[in-house]
This record gives C-alpha cells, sequence and structure tokens, in this order.
C-alpha cells in the first residue's frame, strides 16, 4: 500500500485543526438547522459575541461557513453539512464508548447536542 496524496491529507488535518475546539464545534453545530445570526449563537452557546464573531472568521476563512449580512445584521450558515455528518459520526462513536462503561445514560443521543428550550 502507498499513500499517494499527502497534500489532500494536509488539508484534512487543517479541517480537523479547526474543528478540534470545542466552541467552534457548538458554533457549527448551532448552524445544523440552518441560518442563524451571530446574536442567536451567542445566546445559544452562552459565549460572549466577540468570542462568536472571531470564532465565525475563522470557521469562514476556511470556508466552512458562509455568511449573508442583512442591514446591520450577520447571519450565518454550514457551507457544507457533510463535515457535522462526520462530526455527527465522530460523537456517535464517542457515545457508545461511554455508555459501554456506565459514563452517560443510555438514552443520550449524538444529536442531544443541542437541545430546544
Amino acid at each position: 500500500m502507498k499513500i499517494r496524496n499527502f497534500e489532500l491529507l494536509e488539508m484534512h488535518a487543517s479541517y480537523c485543526r479547526i474543528l478540534a475546539n470545542a466552541k467552534r464545534l457548538a458554533i457549527m453545530a448551532c448552524l445544523e438547522k440552518g441560518e442563524i445570526g451571530v446574536g442567536e449563537i451567542a445566546e445559544a452557546t452562552g459565549l460572549p459575541l466577540p468570542t462568536v464573531s472571531r470564532h465565525l472568521a475563522l470557521l469562514k476563512s476556511k470556508s466552512l461557513v458562509i455568511s449573508r449580512q442583512d442591514g446591520t445584521r450577520v447571519y450565518y450558515r454550514q457551507a457544507d453539512n457533510r463535515i457535522m455528518k462526520a462530526c455527527l459520526l465522530i460523537r456517535s462513536v464517542l457515545l457508545d464508548n461511554m455508555k459501554k462503561h456506565g459514563e452517560i445514560a443510555q438514552d443520550f443521543e449524538p444529536d442531544d447536542v443541542i437541545g430546544e428550550d
């Protein structure tokens, strides 16, 4: 076996480094259901608005999110929902392992990260 495309693997690693942050994952999870304003993301995550804006700028620089401005408000959405599907798969594996060791309730599901109030 021979690895042929290290450039693609480097890009993969770059995406993983960007997503290897709980705050950015929380922001991306907020965008799973569609477009949302920056203030709404801050409220949903409990993060300060400047922190959310800084993380969104980084996610946008890597083409993980797309923004749209409407007057003074800025809205964001995922650029490609397959990224979060991959994250959901990872959360599923983590939860299965936690359930095996009794570290989390058996009925907790990977998409339970975002709750409705």
